[in-house]
């Protein structure tokens, strides 16, 4: 069953790769891979962890890591080109990984997602 935040996170990514289409990257094959480490791509299409609501405190999140996410929400910034509050850029991983929303746990190497977000 795909969550709420799941399904945002679809169509965000379907929007913004049906105008990068001519992107050299869409029309060549995709390697499949085995693991995430040094990949990012998923993280870097999703502005927010995408919580549900409530999900915080299931995770036991602190207050102070929702910070950035809520000035993100209040800037109202455009989204789809920015990456999430939680990846740590240069290293390619969660700041917060034990405390990562469902959505991301539930997200599949391969799929279809992953590979539009590469």
């Amino acid at each position: 069953m795909m969550t709420i935040a799941t399904k945002t996170a679809t169509q965000n990514l379907l929007r913004v790769f049906k105008c990068s289409e001519e992107s050299p990257s869409m029309s060549q094959p995709l390697p499949v891979i085995e693991n995430c480490d040094h990949c990012s791509a998923c993280c870097r299409r999703t502005p927010i962890p995408p919580f549900q609501p409530g999900e915080e405190a299931v995770w036991d999140v602190p207050a102070e890591w929702l910070i950035p996410i809520h000035a993100r929400i209040a800037a109202d910034q455009h989204f789809d080109l920015l990456p999430c509050v939680w990846l740590d850029q240069t290293a390619d991983r969660c700041l917060r990984y034990a405390h990562r929303p469902q959505a991301c746990r539930n997200f599949q190497i391969n799929n279809d997602l992953c590979r539009l977000s590469r």
